[in-house]
């Protein structure tokens, strides 16, 4: 028997593409439904008292969301609030407005900026880390004993990881919003020459319990958005070394994505309602 030719093979035409693209994304988008209608039973469970869920998972789940996290977030937000201070001081430098530097860095980093890169942080150590663990879980058949013991995976797993991420998300982004205030703060007294009352003076006029409410709910969307990426990708990874990879990755890409378009969205629902 003669080996087959790969240029025997028969292409696909462009529609067929087409076709096929569209199938594989009708097909995910079901998954994606049934998976969020999962999470919404199981949400309910939890509120109703019934879910079954290991308090110690919440607790260390909590612990790697928020503590673990403390430094890195400490770190990024300081360097986030130097960078506008500076990219600030550039043009305010040419009217002679640099105290308006504090303007800056306060509302960017309450508003959106503290939210935005705690969000990115969070997808690539925790959504990743949540993906990687469902991945080796399924890929071990552990989910499918739970499935066999009568225990939703959705509800044991996933619900606890949703829970301590949408909880931790606007502590990190308050604590954020401290860090880059303080870096714009240290570049704009120690380096700029600007008096440090009058820079903290003009703070805490810019700062509006309106914006600290919008970066709190970009906070709690970016969370959800997190935890829901990195939990499915991982529930639904291939079972193999490589599809763990695949399913971690996925995750982090499809968290980012979720992040910016987020961001859009709200962005554009304030500037309709005018806060």
């Amino acid at each position: 028997m003669q080996p087959e030719n790969p240029t025997d093979k028969i292409q696909e035409s462009f529609l067929e593409k087409i076709g096929s693209h569209f199938l594989l994304r009708a097909q995910r988008l079901g998954l994606i439904l049934d998976f969020l209608g999962d999470i919404a039973v199981s949400l309910l469970q939890a509120a109703r008292g019934k879910a079954l869920m290991r308090k110690e998972d919440f607790i260390y789940t909590v612990q790697r969301c928020g503590l673990d996290a403390f430094f890195l977030v400490s770190l990024l937000s300081l360097l986030l609030g130097m960078i506008l201070a500076f990219v600030g001081a550039i043009q305010l430098k040419m009217f002679g407005a640099q105290i308006y530097i504090a303007d800056i860095v306060a509302i960017g980093m309450v508003r959106v900026l503290a939210a935005v890169m705690t969000g990115i942080f969070m997808s690539g150590r925790i959504g990743a880390s949540f993906a990687a663990e469902l991945g080796i879980m399924q890929m071990n058949e552990e989910i499918d004993a739970l499935k066999t013991l009568g225990i939703s995976p959705v509800e044991f797993l996933v619900v606890p990881r949703l829970f301590a991420l949408f909880m931790m998300m606007p502590l990190l982004a308050l604590y954020a919003d401290l860090m880059g205030i303080l870096g714009g703060y240290l570049i704009s007294v120690g380096m700029l020459g600007l008096n440090p009352v009058e820079y903290l003076n003009h703070t805490q006029n810019a700062v509006k319990m309106k914006y600290i409410w919008i970066g709190l709910i970009h906070s709690l969307v970016f969370g959800l958005i997190i935890a829901v990426a990195g939990c499915f990708r991982g529930i639904k990874c291939e079972r193999s070394a490589s599809g763990v990879g695949e399913a971690t990755t996925s995750a982090v890409v499809t968290s980012i994505t979720g992040i910016v378009i987020a961001t859009a969205v709200i962005t554009f629902v304030c500037q309709v309602l005018g806060v």
